[in-house]
C-alpha cells in the first residue's frame, strides 16, 4: 500500500486518482487548500496535513483545528496519518477513492461530462483568435 505526498495541484491530484493512489495533501496556495479540504473531508478519500502549513497557509483550516507548526506537531501528525493509512481509516479512504476514480474516469470518457464540458470550452474559443 502506498500514498502520494503532494501539494495538491490539479494535475497531480488527477493523475494519482486515475492511478488509484491515496493523496496526502500538503497544500501551499491557490487551488491546493480547496482540493485538500474537499478530497479529505467531503469525498473522504485523502489525508490533509495541517501542521506543516507556513506563511499565509498557516491560517486555521476551515474544517477546524489549530496549526501548531512545531517539529513535534508535524512529526505526530505524520505518524498519525501513516498509522491511519494502514488501518480502518485508510481502508475507508481507499474504498471512497475507488468511487471517485470510477466517476472521474467515466466523466473523462468520450461523451462523458468532463469531455463534453472541455469540448464546449474549446468551441467557445473558436473565432477569438485569427490564424494567418
Amino acid at each position: 500500500m502506498g500514498a502520494f505526498l503532494t501539494h495538491g495541484g490539479v494535475n497531480s491530484m488527477y493523475e494519482s486518482i486515475c492511478a488509484g493512489v491515496v493523496n496526502i495533501f500538503w497544500p501551499q496556495s491557490a487551488d491546493q487548500p480547496l482540493h485538500a479540504a474537499y478530497m479529505s473531508q467531503i469525498a473522504d478519500c485523502a489525508f490533509e496535513l495541517i501542521q506543516v502549513r507556513t506563511g499565509d497557509g498557516a491560517r486555521p483550516p476551515a474544517r477546524g483545528g489549530k496549526v501548531e507548526g512545531t517539529s513535534e506537531a508535524v512529526a505526530a501528525e505524520v505518524e498519525q496519518v501513516l498509522a491511519d493509512l494502514g488501518g480502518p481509516v485508510g481502508e475507508r479512504k481507499r474504498k471512497n477513492l475507488g468511487i471517485v476514480r470510477r466517476k472521474m474516469l467515466d466523466d473523462m470518457r468520450e461523451g462523458g461530462l468532463a469531455t463534453s464540458l472541455y469540448r464546449a470550452l474549446i468551441n467557445g474559443f473558436r473565432g477569438l483568435f485569427r490564424t494567418s
